[in-house]
């Protein structure tokens, strides 16, 4: 299974407007002949990053899939006009899970879910930049030492683990998404920054393979099929 992760620039004030056509146009045209699914729409949270930006998330079946969506251009030229007055830009990038990833799979031929969340949830989205040659190695340390951590602390949950697929972005890149477990405790590691054992464990093994990365704080729109 492939996951495609795009980021939206959004035209100011569009906002609402643009997730709505995501939710009633996208999704159904995209979702059509269950090869592929909407997990995730999120919003970056207000004051953690740039404005009026989107981020979601779709699994699809397999590459074949992915050139029959393609070879549908004709299906989706009515979405790209409309899209096109509420959208800036979109950055796209093709992902595979990692082989410990607790997302690798998705059921396509589960009817989809429909509900609203009364209290969307908090994701934590990091992107990481390895070392050249140091991929394979960072993807592992991940799994065995930061994934064990967080199921030991149970502040926030991984949910899936990606690569760029070769030829489709960065090739030292990988994606790491975390629900938000418990915000109050979080919130104070924002606010008073790590503090004793949590400047050891992963904060410290992760530097041997890594010294930049990115942490966006995205929240579910109520409508997100998944929470």
């Amino acid at each position: 299974m492939i996951f495609v992760h795009e980021v939206h620039e959004v035209a100011g004030g569009k906002m609402e407007e643009f997730g709505e056509a995501v939710r009633t146009v996208w999704r159904p045209l995209i979702e059509e002949h269950r090869q592929a699914r909407l997990l995730w729409f999120w919003e970056l949270a207000h004051g953690t990053g740039a404005s009026y930006q989107a981020v979601s998330l779709t699994a699809v079946r397999d590459w074949a899939a992915w050139g029959d969506l393609v070879a549908r251009a004709a299906d989706f030229r009515e979405w790209r006009r409309h899209v096109s007055t509420l959208r800036r830009e979109v950055t796209a990038k093709m992902l595979l899970p990692a082989a410990w990833s607790p997302l690798a799979d998705v059921d396509l031929g589960a009817e989809p879910t429909a509900g609203e969340a009364e209290r969307p949830a908090l994701y934590l989205h990091d992107t990481g930049w390895p070392f050249p040659g140091q991929l394979e190695a960072y993807v592992d340390a991940l799994g065995a030492v930061f994934l064990p951590q967080t199921r030991q602390t149970r502040m926030i949950s991984v949910v899936g683990c990606w690569t760029v697929a070769p030829g489709a972005g960065r090739h030292h890149e990988v994606v790491l998404l975390q629900r938000i477990e418990d915000w109050p405790r979080f919130a104070e590691l924002l606010a008073r920054g790590e503090r004793g054992a949590q400047r050891g464990g992963w904060m410290v093994e992760g530097l041997r393979y890594r010294d930049r990365w990115e942490s966006k704080l995205l929240r579910c729109t109520p409508w997100s099929p998944r929470q």
